[in-house]
């Protein structure tokens, strides 16, 4: 589906486009926190979500995952012999990325880039205890139960949040303060 706007683009240099975009205020993104924050939840529908990771040699790799927030914490599960695990021990330097797979109407796309730190977690009752949080808010709890794959939990802390969509096509709003 085409906007309406994408003409309005198509006639604008770079360094126009570039030149529309401004950080919104702290109040307008203060106005949509919940908003966003509510679009990264695990209950969130219609989004996807990636997991991107680096190389050693700095090269970034990216994977569909499911994620579960709690707060501002993302979480993942993960198998041990997976290979975004092995990048996150040499660099836990980490990204998510949320998108909306189906904008409504004249609506701007809204999407969310976390970054943060991410933590593995392998001890075996705290993955266990992630599953019991999980299941009581989603009704989803371990998927593989009986299988017998090691389970990590990828635990999230972020640094930054940068949500577009929310404020319009050219105001996207950062977070750096994550204690609400």
């Amino acid at each position: 589906m085409e906007h309406k706007f994408s003409d309005q683009y198509r006639a604008m240099t770079r360094a126009q486009i570039l030149a529309r975009e401004r950080e919104a205020s702290p109040e307008d993104a203060e106005r949509v926190r919940d908003e966003v924050k509510a679009f990264i939840q695990h209950h969130a529908p219609g989004t996807a979500k990636f997991l991107i990771t680096h190389r050693k040699d700095g090269r970034a790799h990216c994977r569909p995952v499911s994620a579960f927030t709690e707060g501002w914490t993302v979480q993942t599960i993960s198998q041990l012999e997976h290979l975004k695990n092995r990048h996150i021990r040499n660099n836990p330097q980490v990204g998510y990325l949320w998108v909306e797979l189906n904008p409504t109407g004249e609506s701007w796309l809204k999407s969310v880039w976390l970054q943060g730190v991410c933590e593995i977690v392998e001890d075996p009752a705290e993955i266990h205890a992630f599953y019991e949080r999980r299941r009581a808010i989603t009704g989803f709890g371990d998927a593989h139960a009986g299988d017998d794959w090691v389970r990590l939990l990828l635990r999230t802390t972020p640094t930054l949040v940068r949500a577009e969509g929310f404020l319009g096509r050219d105001t996207p709003a950062l977070y750096r303060d994550f204690s609400r």
